[in-house]
């Protein structure tokens, strides 16, 4: 404990560095190294050494320190193992290449200060059988990827031969074959493709696309230097194809994540307030605030509405991932890891990085349809892409859209007036079982109970219409403009608690619903999002890039078949609720270069830029009866407001802004060719609360080409969004059975102040992880990955304030029932183990097996909580809690702490057959019954599986069937002694989120490819 402290102090001193002046030292040493080189013949300079008994590799690292060039080589080509002796006198560097090179079958180019090697002669072999001489002529050509970019490094060998060389950095290649020999060109986590030499003068272009059964896939997230592989990387990626994603029969993007990573979480949910318009999603068990998505590595906006209901995300705004279409998705990159110096705030979690399509020339189509077992929640999908080519070289244009219409279930047990013997009687018409039974005998409304629902848990119906693109264009003098972005619109049905008749019940109003009555609550969220940007590459090895974003969405909500109880017979039953909206307005500059054997390393990776942020937060009000105080309020102690979601009043309504500038700088090095070493600082100040310095160093040691150690140490920090500081919404919420409203204060109101609450300020955390990496070939790879996270003044929502019975609230919030706010008051900690293997055998070409497991185990405990402030328990004896036991148990066993993923698949001419088994571990839920101690319901851990059997039989065309959840597994139900079984209205907890609750579902799609 005392040396992570010394670390965190040595760190932190470490940050305190003038970023203006670190940024200004790099750009110093960018423009010294640049003068350095440019317009020098480097083959001039003098070289002085004695090398005896060395391997070639060894000897091509003393002349990179030593003359300050890089040598780019396959080792597996030019047998850098070979042992060699080299003794150089003050010659030319021409000189002594030559004279190295010839024996030994090598030939070289130059390329500004780098010198690619290649083999132009078959190489010396000890083997007793010599490969025979063959009469070859120059070849040449150019690789490139499927986007049109030249991609240097690519090795380029002649088929049943030791001759070969590698593309340069513009991607071009030269090498001596003869008519009819195969060129092969080979590239990590690119399928590798034959070229056949047709004649010797010919110049080969040739494409180059990513594998989609690699096993070591390159990831561009987290590292702002040259891709890395699983092996390669310091920090987790779980990097999920397209193909991946669309197999596992779900329609939306978060769904999708869902089933393919363990460490991600997020299940849909019924009667839950906003988390009804935007599932709630999170990464390592922490909040879904804590975790920040990206597109195309840039951020994306939030959420306009702010959950306030008792589940997973209580207090926090969640990015909606469902609003972007699944086939305008390439891959997702989860980076599980804390990385708020490299991309700001929200970071402490990881980063769902939302890769792309970009392809052109080919498009699909997709359809399907699916149903649960129980017949319900029929869900039809319609979408399309095509990407197109601007008449450019490297230009695309893909385009998505997406129709999603998916029924609602419902999974509500019968109503029951007295769910346990001996329990309460609370029955439709009066608490009374005679008067009760009665009224329902003589109305002829509702049968026996026992036989008949009276609300609706489940899905929410929804009806999307959806559209995204994606654009690349090259500009002159080397510029290349990007742009993308998309429109999503939205239409949920959600629904509230059912409103039983009895007269003296606050919510009723037998006036107009004699016999109870349960709200639905309609809404509409708009999402509309874009960013523009152009980026260059110059001469001199340094990458621009500029960009503009803004991303907006609002949700309108409306109530209906419900009232206003105060207002008796003179409510409507249908009510405009109000507006939430969000806009985010990004504007980004980023620069970085890679310098090949600076000061002794083999690279040398330099990135710093700034980014400027303006978050605006609106709330409008709704029609007036949605809040109206109407007569009953105080003559019957009716409950103003539409019931099931007050309206949002005028004194709520909330135009809030605020702009925020960071800056960072990023350092990422191969020291050698084992020793991999990053770090990163992020400066960014807030115009609302201040500033704030993260960091992160990170490393990764080569044991061998196949096994690696790696480890990170970071300093993160999440900013209170301003839903958080400015949301004054009044709500009613649904505990013990009982529905309140509640006042949610602003954090500029000043009575605040004066109970001793203070406005929210970031959040801060210290992020460790150690791990192994290990692969066998290109069969098997695994990764393991112990963490910790250590979160302090973590944000949370107060806990219901009863006005009445603190001393210290009552004369500064007369007519106000209760209160609630959001402060810094506790401090977390998280601990756990992510494992992920995977293998692969190919049989044939048509013919494969893989498979994958995926495990991760993680805790998070509550550490420390802040004193209740002195001025608001000033004069209440009781002890007032500030986190009591149901927000406890949201943050800490609300979300499976095990998540196991197992896949296999196999592919068998034009079938293919797969597998997966999901296993979500126990989820704990408390419950605070009115003046009775708090209980608990664990509810236990459960195995999903799901198969899909998928038909191809041509290019064009393939067909699936499959099921999700075949063995129609649900959770755990409510006890029926909880008051949050509501009679039957909520057979699974709404208090925690595991899996969900609609059973096995099956479903038949078609793809057409053209």
């Amino acid at each position: 404990m005392q040396n992570s402290t010394n670390v965190k102090r040595v760190l932190t001193k470490i940050m305190k560095v003038s970023l203006t002046q670190l940024l200004l030292a790099l750009l110093m040493v960018g423009s010294s190294l640049a003068h350095k080189t440019h317009g020098q013949d480097f083959l001039e300079r003098n070289v002085s050494l004695k090398l005896q008994d060395k391997g070639i590799g060894e000897v091509l690292e003393q002349l990179e320190k030593t003359v300050e060039v890089k040598f780019i080589y396959s080792p597996k080509l030019i047998q850098a193992d070979r042992k060699v002796t080299l003794v150089a006198q003050n010659e030319r560097l021409s000189q002594v290449l030559s004279r190295f090179f010839n024996p030994l079958g090598i030939s070289y180019k130059t390329f500004k200060n780098q010198i690619v090697l290649s083999t132009t002669a078959d190489m010396p072999d000890s083997s007793p059988k010599p490969e025979p001489t063959v009469v070859v002529a120059p070849v040449e050509g150019k690789v490139r990827d499927k986007s049109g970019a030249a991609m240097p490094g690519v090795s380029v060998q002649i088929k049943g031969t030791t001759r070969g060389t590698i593309s340069d950095p513009e991607g071009n290649f030269k090498l001596n074959a003869d008519t009819g020999e195969i060129l092969v060109f080979s590239y990590i986590g690119y399928q590798t493709k034959e070229v056949r030499v047709e004649n010797v003068s010919q110049v080969i272009s040739v494409t180059l696309s990513e594998s989609a059964s690699s096993l070591s896939e390159v990831v561009v997230v987290g590292s702002r230097a040259a891709p890395r592989t699983d092996v390669d990387r310091p920090v987790p990626v779980d990097v999920i194809s397209a193909k991946e994603l669309q197999s596992t029969g779900q329609i939306e993007v978060a769904q999708m994540v869902q089933f393919t990573s363990p460490s991600f979480n997020s299940a849909k949910t019924g009667v839950n307030g906003v988390a009804n318009y935007a599932d709630p999603a999170t990464l390592r068990g922490l909040s879904p605030d804590q975790v920040l998505v990206l597109v195309d590595g840039k951020r994306r906006h939030q959420f306009s509405g702010l959950n306030l209901n008792v589940t997973v995300g209580l207090g926090t705004v969640v990015t909606d991932m469902n609003a972007i279409p699944s086939l305008a998705v390439d891959r997702i990159e989860v980076l599980r890891d804390g990385a708020a110096a490299q991309y700001g705030s929200d970071a402490i979690a990881g980063i769902v990085n939302i890769g792309l399509n970009r392809s052109v020339g080919k498009g699909t189509f997709k359809t399907q349809y699916g149903v649960t077992k129980e017949g319900d929640g029929g869900t039809f999908l319609g979408a399309f892409n095509y990407g197109f080519k601007l008449g450019k070289e490297k230009s695309y244009l893909n385009l998505s859209l997406q129709y999603q219409k998916a029924n609602g279930t419902n999974r509500s047990d019968n109503y029951i007036p007295r769910p346990v013997e001996g329990g309460s009687y609370t029955g439709i018409y009066s608490n009374t079982p005679a008067t009760d039974e009665a009224t329902r005998t003589s109305r002829g409304v509702w049968p026996a109970y026992g036989t008949f629902p009276v609300g609706i848990y489940g899905s929410n119906q929804t009806t999307a219409y959806q559209g995204f693109y994606n654009l690349g264009y090259p500009l002159a003098k080397n510029w290349n403009l990007y742009s993308f972005g998309g429109v999503s619109i939205k239409d949920v049905m959600a629904y509230g608690f059912f409103r039983v008749a009895t007269p003296t019940n606050a919510n009723s109003n037998p006036d107009i619903f004699p016999d109870g009555y349960t709200p639905e609550l309609p809404g509409m969220t708009r999402d509309y999002s874009t960013v523009v940007g152009i980026n260059r590459k110059l001469s001199d090895g340094w990458n621009l890039d500029f960009s503009a974003g803004y991303g907006f969405n609002n949700l309108d909500m409306w109530a209906q078949n419900t009232t206003n109880p105060s207002m008796g017979a003179q409510s409507p039953t249908s009510f405009y609720v109000g507006q939430n909206a969000f806009g985010q307005t990004t504007l980004e500059a980023n620069v970085s270069r890679n310098y090949n054997g600076l000061m002794g390393t083999k690279t040398f990776n330099v990135a710093f830029g700034t980014q400027y942020r303006v978050d605006n937060f609106i709330l409008k009000q709704g029609s007036p009866e949605s809040f109206q105080v109407g007569p009953l309020a105080t003559s019957r102690g009716k409950l103003p407001g539409s019931s099931g979601r007050p309206g949002i009043a005028p004194a709520d309504e909330t135009n809030a802004t605020r702009s925020n500038i960071g800056f960072y700088a990023d350092v990422e090095t191969d020291i050698t060719d084992k020793f991999l070493l990053t770090g990163a600082l992020r400066y960014e100040n807030y115009s609302d609360f201040g500033s704030n310095v993260s960091g992160k160093l990170a490393s990764r040691l080569k044991l061998s080409e196949n096994f690696s150690l790696r480890g990170s140490i970071n300093r993160g920090f999440r900013a209170p969004s301003l839903a958080q500081t400015f949301n004054s919404v009044t709500t009613s919420t649904v505990q013990a059975g009982a529905i309140i409203q509640t006042k949610q204060l602003p954090n500029n109101d000043p009575r605040l102040a004066q109970i001793g609450v203070e406005s929210p300020t970031a959040e801060t955390s210290w992020n460790y992880s150690l791990g192994v990496t290990a692969k066998a070939g290109s069969k098997f790879l695994f990764t393991l990955d112990a963490y910790q996270i250590d979160i302090k003044d973590r944000i949370i929502l107060a806990e219901r304030m009863i006005v009445s019975q603190i001393a210290a609230l009552r004369p500064l919030f007369p007519g106000i029932s209760e209160i609630r706010f959001f402060t810094n008051h506790v401090n977390t900690t998280t601990k756990g183990i992510d494992f992920v293997t995977t293998f692969k055998h190919d049989f044939n070409a048509k013919n494969r097996f893989t498979a994958s497991l995926a495990l991760t185990f993680n805790e998070t405990k509550i550490t420390n909580q802040r004193p209740t402030p002195t001025a608001l328990q000033a004069g209440t004896t009781a002890r007032i809690l500030v986190i009591d036991t149901v927000s406890i148990s949201l943050i800490e066993t609300a979300q499976p702490r095990q998540k196991m993923h197992l896949s296999l698949s196999y592919q068998a001419n034009k079938m293919n057959f797969t597998w997966r088994t999901s296993y979500f571990g126990p989820v704990t839920a408390w419950e605070k019954p009115a003046n009775r101690p708090h209980i608990t319901q664990t509810f236990a851990g459960k195995t999903l599986h799901d198969v899909v059997i998928t038909y191809t039989p041509n290019k064009t065309l393939n067909f699936s069937v499959g099921s999700n959840n075949v063995t129609n597994v649900y959770p755990d139900r409510v006890a029926r002694n909880f008051a949050g079984y509501s009679n039957g209205q909520i057979p699974f907890t709404r208090n925690a989120n595991q899996f969900g609750f609609n059973g096995a579902f099956y479903y038949l799609n078609a793809t057409v490819n053209f």
